[in-house]
C-alpha cells in the first residue's frame, strides 16, 4: 500500500537553491522538475533537462540543486509497504519529455491527500503513474499493452469485484493463456495474484482507516468468507488483519 507522508505541487526556489540529506529520507522521495537541475548520482554530478523525474530509495544519499537559473519541480515524500515493482527504476534521473502528464498525476494526488484523505485513491494514482513513466515505453514493444494497463488500472479501481481470468481475458480481448502470460511480462506479476495484492491493499485501506469489523472488510474487499480473507492477508502480510490493525 502506497502512503503519502507530505508533498508538493511546482515549488519554486532560487538560482541558489540546494537540497543534500547525506543519509537520505526513511521513504521514498519522487521528484518531477521543470526546470535544469544537477543531481549527485553515486558522487558524480549530472545535469539533467526540464521534464526529469527521479525516486530517490529509503536512506539513499540524496544531493540536487539548481543548475543555471529558478529551480521549479513537484515532489513526493511516501512509503510503500510491499516496495515497489521490479519495473520501477530508482536512484536515476528518467527524462519524461511530455510522454506522462506527470504534473497532472501531482494535481490529482495533492486533491486526494490534503482535501479527502482517500488512501487508496492516492495509492491508486501513484501506482497508475509510476506504471506510465516505467511501462508506457513498452507500448510499441508489446502487443495490447494498453488493454493490458487499462485492465489493471480497472482492477485495482474496483478490487471487490468478481475478476475471473474468463472475465479479465474478454475485457482485455485475448485468450486467457495469452493474456496470463502477457499480463506477467508487462508488470511483473500474474492477473490473479494481481486482483489478490489489489483487495489486500484495499483491505489495509479499511482495516487503517475505518471501524468496519473483519467480517464486513471481507465482504467489502470482495471475499466471500471471513476465513479465506483472514488466510490470504496472514499469507501476504506476515500478520492476521487483527493484529495489522493492532499495530498500525
Amino acid at each position: 500500500m502506497f502512503t503519502v507522508v507530505r508533498m508538493g505541487c511546482a515549488c519554486r526556489h532560487d538560482r541558489n537553491f540546494m537540497l543534500d540529506v547525506p543519509g537520505g529520507f526513511e521513504g521514498y522521495l519522487m521528484l518531477y522538475v521543470y526546470t535544469r537541475a544537477v543531481f549527485r548520482i553515486n558522487g558524480t554530478d549530472t545535469v539533467t533537462e526540464p521534464g526529469t523525474f527521479i525516486i530517490f530509495p529509503p536512506h539513499v544519499p540524496v544531493h540536487y540543486s539548481a543548475a543555471d537559473g529558478e529551480y521549479i519541480n513537484d515532489w513526493m515524500h511516501f512509503t510503500c509497504s510491499e516496495g515497489l515493482s521490479s519495473a520501477v527504476v530508482t536512484g536515476i534521473p528518467v527524462f519524461i519529455d511530455g510522454r506522462v502528464d506527470v504534473p497532472q498525476y501531482y494535481k490529482l494526488i495533492a486533491d486526494c491527500f490534503y482535501r479527502s484523505g482517500n488512501k487508496q485513491t492516492v495509492g491508486l494514482l501513484i501506482r497508475a503513474l509510476l506504471s506510465e513513466v516505467f511501462l508506457e515505453e513498452d507500448d510499441g514493444h508489446m502487443p495490447h499493452y494498453r488493454e493490458l494497463l487499462d485492465l489493471r488500472r480497472m482492477i485495482y479501481a474496483s478490487p471487490a469485484e468478481d475478476w475471473t481470468i474468463e472475465r479479465m481475458a474478454k475485457s482485455a480481448g485475448m485468450s486467457e493463456p495469452y493474456l496470463y502470460k502477457l499480463y506477467k511480462r508487462a508488470f511483473g506479476i500474474t492477473c490473479n495474484a494481481d486482483v489478490i495484492k489489489s483487495r489486500i491493499e484495499l483491505a489495509e485501506h479499511y482495516l487503517a482507516s475505518t471501524d468496519h469489523n473483519i467480517e464486513e472488510i471481507a465482504y467489502l474487499c470482495g471475499y466471500k468468507s471471513a476465513v479465506h480473507f483472514s488466510r490470504q492477508f496472514k499469507q501476504i502480510r506476515g500478520t492476521s488483519p487483527t493484529e495489522w490493525r493492532k499495530e498500525i
